[in-house]
């Protein structure tokens, strides 16, 4: 799995999932709580199979080339 989800999505993506967890456990919504653990988990480990799916890469990598 390649990285496709840049430092900002990822920081916003934990974000939205800690607030569905929030709403749901507010309103007492299971679905929507349960529903909060997807955006963690793609942030977490920074891939999301629908952004590779339409072909959207947010991380930029900067590689470094060694001129030795």
């Amino acid at each position: 799995m390649e990285c496709n989800v840049g430092l900002t999505e990822q920081k916003l993506r934990v974000l939205a999932g800690l607030a569905l967890i929030g709403f749901g456990a507010y309103y007492n919504t299971k679905a929507l709580a349960a529903l909060g653990i997807i955006p963690i988990l793609t942030g977490m480990i920074r891939y999301c199979p629908i952004n590779q799916a339409i072909g959207y890469n947010g991380c930029t990598s900067k590689k470094v080339e060694d001129f030795t």
